[in-house]
C-alpha cells in the first residue's frame, strides 16, 4: 500500500508540473498578444515638409519645426521636434536641435556661427560637431530630400538605405 501512495504522489506532482508549464505558456502568450504594441512598438520615421528649396540660404541655418504623430502602445499623440536646415552648395543639411548631453534644445547663434545649448554651455560648430562643453557626441544629422522644389526632412536619424 505504501508503494501505491508513492506512485500516486508522483503522478499528482507530474500532472501539476505539466499543468503549470502549459498554464504559464498560455498566460505568457496571452500577455505578449495583449501587450504587444507596448512591448514591440517601434515608431517609424516620417518625412515632414518644411518649405521650399528657396526658403533656405547658404549663409545661415533656418529653424524648422517638425510636427508628426507617434504611437506609444495603443495611444497616438502629436509631437513637435526642432531642427535646423541650411543650404550647402547643391545639397541641404538638416541637424536635430536636440543636445546630445541631456536633450535640451540648442539654438543657432548666427553671429558666432555656432549652436549653443543654454542649459550646460555645450557648443557645436556649423557641421553639428561638438566642440566645447559636456556634449558627448555631435548633433544628429537628419536626412533631407527635395521633390518638386519642396523640402522634406526625415524626423529620425537612420541608415541611408532606410529613408530613400
Amino acid at each position: 500500500m505504501e508503494h501505491d501512495n508513492g506512485r500516486r504522489t508522483f503522478c499528482k506532482l507530474g500532472l501539476a508540473g505539466i499543468g503549470t508549464v502549459f498554464g504559464l505558456s498560455a498566460l505568457g502568450g496571452g500577455a505578449v498578444f495583449l501587450g504587444s504594441p507596448a512591448l514591440t512598438n517601434r515608431t517609424e520615421g516620417q518625412w515632414i515638409e518644411v518649405g521650399s528649396k528657396d526658403d533656405f540660404s547658404e549663409d545661415t541655418f533656418s529653424q524648422v519645426i517638425l510636427e508628426f504623430s507617434i504611437q506609444d502602445g495603443w495611444a497616438y499623440s502629436e509631437t513637435r521636434m526642432l531642427a535646423y536646415v541650411r543650404r550647402k552648395g547643391d545639397e541641404l543639411i538638416a541637424l536635430s536641435a536636440v543636445c546630445t548631453h541631456l536633450g535640451c534644445n540648442v539654438r543657432f547663434e548666427e553671429d558666432r556661427g555656432e549652436f549653443v545649448c543654454p542649459c550646460h554651455a555645450g557648443v557645436y560648430d556649423m557641421e553639428g560637431k561638438n566642440i566645447a562643453g559636456p556634449p558627448p557626441a555631435p548633433l544628429s544629422r537628419l536626412p533631407v530630400k527635395v521633390e518638386d522644389d519642396v523640402v522634406f526632412v526625415f524626423n529620425k536619424q537612420e541608415e541611408e538605405e532606410h529613408h530613400g
